[in-house]
């Protein structure tokens, strides 16, 4: 019989690997912040779970934590990504490499 814990840390070992795969296949800004996200979201549950093995608040006090981190992190950076949009016509990161200061690369 599968135990909980060991089940959450399968899904937290998966959102861990979906995250890096789409930090580091994607050339789309909006797919890096997903992939962020998820890798938010595996440190949230991983931290649960911990929290839930050793009978203490404390993960789910850093769950909370995590949360206000992601949201804090997240408003901004989709306000940039935005102007990025607007300013230079796309989300792809190609888009940025002009950005490179005396660099034609």
């Amino acid at each position: 019989m599968v135990n909980l814990a060991d089940f959450a840390l399968v899904i937290a070992f998966a959102l861990v690997l979906a995250g890096f795969a789409l930090v580091l296949l994607r050339r789309s800004l909006i797919f890096f912040l997903l992939g962020v996200e998820l890798l938010f979201n595996a440190a949230m549950v991983i931290a649960l779970v911990g929290g839930a093995l050793w009978n203490r608040a404390d993960g789910q006090i850093l769950a909370l934590f995590l949360m206000a981190l992601s949201g804090a992190a997240l408003a901004p950076t989709l306000a940039l990504l935005l102007r990025v949009r607007k300013a230079f016509g796309g989300s792809n990161v190609d888009v940025l490499r002009h950005l490179r200061g005396g660099r034609d690369g």
